[in-house]
């Protein structure tokens, strides 16, 4: 959890929630109109980004995290956008056992799922994203392409540059995992933090098969959220929309 608590303060300066909301927005309009959806749950919600864009766009979503760090975070973003939305400290292995109520659509985005450790884990959590899915629901899973991370084992990525100071990702691979060194380097000195977490590096067909283990079905597959064509050797990001 030492992870969760450092980077809650981090993750808004990494990530802009504006330049999200323009790349990402017309993707979930679209794909939550075609599955008539209302309600929507992130259950990995970080700082409350995805949350505020859903609010933002007219669906009635609700965030949960695993992190108190990461929900407060939230609570306190959403109040600066004037959004009001209900967020949870929850574990997404848990979700039937936090909410009584089930939802059009579930997400898991941001590469929330590999924090796992390993199929059962998974699997147990698609299981309760199943569950708390209504009939005809959909879940929209977003994570890295792992199959590409692995076969080219590229160690640096440039993520962020701002004002006064610089992100990038360190990455080290392990036969079973990958570890993720966030360092930030403030440019006006010579003071940096790392942040280090671990990945279990989901490949396509793993995931894929855990999803229909499960039961869920008319699994997409995207490599971005422009709709485009998931490419196992080229995208950066995989994209899964399934239904219950």
């Amino acid at each position: 959890m030492k992870f969760y608590k450092e980077f809650s303060e981090k993750y808004d300066r990494l990530v802009s929630l504006e330049n999200r909301m323009n790349r990402e927005s017309e993707f979930f309009k679209e794909a939550f109109s075609e599955h008539d959806v209302n309600t929507v749950l992130d259950c990995a919600c970080g700082t409350g980004q995805h949350v505020i864009i859903f609010k933002k766009i007219g669906f009635n979503a609700k965030g949960s995290d695993i992190s108190s760090y990461m929900v407060e975070k939230a609570r306190k973003n959403s109040r600066k956008y004037d959004i009001k939305a209900e967020f949870t400290v929850a574990d997404f292995r848990n979700l039937t056992g936090n909410f009584d109520v089930s939802f059009d659509a579930v997400v898991c985005l941001g590469n929330s799922l590999p924090h796992l450790s390993g199929d059962d884990e998974v699997k147990e959590a698609l299981e309760e994203m199943y569950k708390i899915l209504n009939e005809n629901g959909v879940l929209i899973l977003e994570q890295r392409n792992f199959d590409m991370l692995l076969k080219k084992k590229k160690r640096f990525f440039p993520v962020a540059i701002r004002d006064d100071e610089v992100f990038f990702y360190v990455l080290d691979y392990f036969p079973e995992k990958i570890v993720f060194n966030v360092v930030n380097i403030q440019t006006d000195s010579e003071d940096f933090e790392v942040n280090t977490t671990e990945y279990n590096p989901l490949k396509k067909e793993k995931i894929i098969k855990l999803l229909k283990d499960v039961g869920f079905r008319n699994l997409k597959k995207y490599g971005d959220y422009q709709f485009e064509e998931f490419h196992v050797n080229e995208s950066e990001r995989l994209v899964i929309v399934s239904e219950k």
